[in-house]
């Protein structure tokens, strides 16, 4: 994972794909806030910014890096295949679990622990048509989501990216 103390030189590359990580996790945020009441029109969403978050994650470890991108990747094909698609879903939402995870370890941020559990709390309780509680996890998802994003916005885009030498093909 990318490591504070290291600045290196960004290049166009570097700095996009920074901007695009972050905004998947304020968009998120956004979703979340609806996605309880608005599950069908949201998710479609979801997935996309799931998508464009674990492609754009910086992570020195490739099978961590794969195992997010492939829960991204999972999520857009299941759902473009029109099969259940809360499982698409669930997949978008791991996207975010792991992603807050990642970010607890890289930059200390404790609150982000509960994320995980918040967002499978929401994924349970929608599956088993539980909406008011659903709604009440959604709702505290995005208050989880938004708190990352706003601490990943007030940190130099470097911060991101680490050491540059490190990352495994």
């Amino acid at each position: 994972m990318a490591d504070p103390h290291i600045k290196c030189d960004l290049d166009i590359l570097d700095k996009l794909t920074v901007i695009l990580y972050r905004s998947a996790f304020t968009l998120a945020a956004v979703i979340m806030a609806i996605i309880g009441s608005e599950t069908n029109t949201a998710t479609p969403f979801l997935v996309i910014v799931a998508l464009l978050a674990s492609t754009t994650v910086h992570i020195y470890d490739k099978r961590f890096r794969w195992l997010i991108q492939g829960a991204g990747l999972f999520a857009a094909i299941w759902f473009m295949a029109g099969l259940w698609q809360p499982l698409a879903l669930g997949a978008a939402l791991f996207v975010f679990s792991a992603l807050s995870i990642k970010e607890y370890f890289c930059f200390k941020v404790k609150a982000l622990l509960l994320t995980p559990i918040v967002l499978a709390g929401f994924w349970f309780c929608l599956v088993f048509n539980l909406i008011s509680i659903a709604i009440g996890f959604a709702v505290v998802g995005a208050a989880l989501l938004a708190f990352a994003a706003f601490s990943k916005w007030r940190m130099p885009l470097h911060f991101d990216i680490g050491d540059k030498s490190r990352y495994q093909v």
